[in-house]
């Protein structure tokens, strides 16, 4: 329901943003990296885990400096952001995209690139289906929350309360 992927992203972003708030980007955001409290009072809450692909971001008095080299390819390719695919070091961004691509898979059941294993069609269909072909289903603040997303650089720190 729209309600239960709404408090689920609520949870995600303020997981992902005390991530990056230390300093570090996730780089393999999907459902299965998210885990549901499991004792009294903790039953509603959503935890993120599974930090084996994280990077520290290079930061020098308090500026995030751009990666110089290319990338391998990190992530799921299921929730991976486009710049997995290009093989650009990931940031921040590619962090809340794969977050996205989470909340369009529970509110619709399946992602269009859903059970595809060949990479280069997924990067096909991912770009295909940026905005409202992807997003017809949900309400328009998702349509905001991408447009925002993709506006961001890899420097760029999220506005997180705004997401």
């Amino acid at each position: 329901s729209l309600p239960s992927v709404l408090k689920f992203g609520i949870q995600a972003i303020e997981a992902i943003q005390i991530v990056h708030k230390q300093g570090f980007v996730h780089r393999d955001i999907k459902p299965g990296n998210f885990l549901i409290g499991n004792t009294q009072g903790t039953t509603s809450l959503f935890y993120l885990t599974d930090f084996g692909l994280c990077k520290k971001l290079n930061i020098v008095n308090g500026i995030v400096s751009m990666p110089t080299n290319k990338a391998k390819f990190r992530g799921s390719m299921t929730y991976a952001s486009l710049n997995a695919h290009n093989y650009v070091e990931l940031g921040r961004q590619d962090d809340l995209i794969s977050l996205l691509y989470i909340l369009v898979e529970f509110f619709n059941g399946i992602l269009p690139w859903s059970g595809i294993e060949d990479a280069e069609k997924v990067k096909k269909l991912k770009l295909h289906y940026i905005g409202i072909k992807l997003l017809k289903r949900l309400p328009i603040q998702f349509l905001e929350f991408e447009s925002y997303i993709l506006s961001l650089d890899y420097t760029t720190d999220p506005d997180y309360e705004y997401l």
